[in-house]
């Protein structure tokens, strides 16, 4: 409970940040509109219209009182309603983000534990060289690498969207579609994930306990995965928690590489046409998850270790 009543001002804050950010930002909405033929007095009419003649701070308090009545107002460039906008990309992304990290996680732990158990090896070595790489690789070269492979000199996979024009949309197009930028996005995640686990079983395999248990005759396959794993998940989730962040950011750009239809490119087309509503219910729906998030990983902690109380 006092989690949560930190995270209401955290919150706040968030949306005070981001809202003076994004409205100081060059430029005006209303010069998107402007055509040849428009006079001044049509851009200001435009401007009184949309509310950009008020003080960024009466701005801020409406945009405000909307939102505590669950809306976030309409498009500068569609006219359409956020919130509509904003729900038909959400799927899209969880669907993307959900993947990555079921798929960083499973190549990216069991290869931390390996790495750790095999300290100094050529596996070691091995892992350690392409966790690095994972992690220094950008997502836009990566992206743009894999098309040029597999969409378009093996013609395996298609180059981008989340379903096939004209197509069925059946599950299995849509994995074809997910396989790519799942990959691209994944691969910052786990090349990361590999070097705090291996980390952190280094730091437990160590540990007397672990000797005692040995001593015992356990197998080395119950001494690593029961004991030392367990008590090296508390680092490990804390990095879970950081994750989302990165996945969020690194939506951003995957989805636009690969025209995924989710809340990364629609906020790209946003900070195009200056569409400050917008741009401010994704920085909002950012905020809530990463603090859900962050909320989840201090749950977790109590099932990792029974130690820990959860109040």
């Amino acid at each position: 409970m006092r989690r949560l009543l930190i995270a209401i001002p955290v919150l706040f804050g968030v949306t005070v940040f981001s809202f003076f950010i994004v409205n100081l930002a060059p430029g005006n909405p209303v010069e998107m509109f402007i055509s040849p033929d428009a006079t001044q007095a049509d851009i200001e009419l435009k401007k009184e219209a949309l509310g950009l003649n008020d003080p960024i701070y009466v701005q801020y308090l409406r945009w405000m009182q909307n939102l505590l009545q669950g809306d976030f107002g309409y498009s500068f460039s569609t006219y359409a309603p956020v919130g509509e906008m904003v729900a038909s990309r959400v799927l899209p992304t969880l669907l993307l983000m959900g993947t990555a990290l079921l798929i960083a996680y499973i190549v990216a732990i069991p290869i931390g534990v390996l790495s750790a158990t095999r300290q100094y090896s050529w596996l070691d070595y091995l892992t350690t060289g392409f966790s690095f790489m994972g992690i220094s690789i950008p997502n836009f070269f990566l992206g743009l690498g894999l098309i040029y492979i597999f969409s378009v000199q093996l013609n395996l996979l298609p180059t981008g969207g989340m379903n096939t024009l004209g197509g069925d949309g059946s599950f299995g197009d849509t994995l074809k579609h997910l396989l790519l930028p799942a990959f691209v996005l994944a691969t910052g995640i786990a090349g990361s994930m590999v070097r705090y686990v291996r980390s952190s079983m280094l730091e437990i395999l160590g540990q007397d306990y672990l000797r005692t248990a040995r001593s015992k005759g356990l197998r080395e396959f119950l001494v690593v995965n029961k004991h030392a794993f367990r008590n090296a998940l508390i680092p490990i989730i804390t990095v879970i928690g950081m994750d989302i962040p990165l996945l969020i950011g690194g939506a951003v750009v995957t989805e636009q590489i690969f025209q995924w239809p989710g809340l990364g490119q629609l906020t790209i087309q946003s900070i195009g046409s200056r569409d400050y509503p917008t741009l401010m219910a994704i920085n909002f729906i950012a905020a809530i998850t990463v603090l859900l998030s962050n909320l989840l990983a201090d749950i977790l902690y109590s099932v990792a270790d029974p130690r820990i109380k959860y109040n």
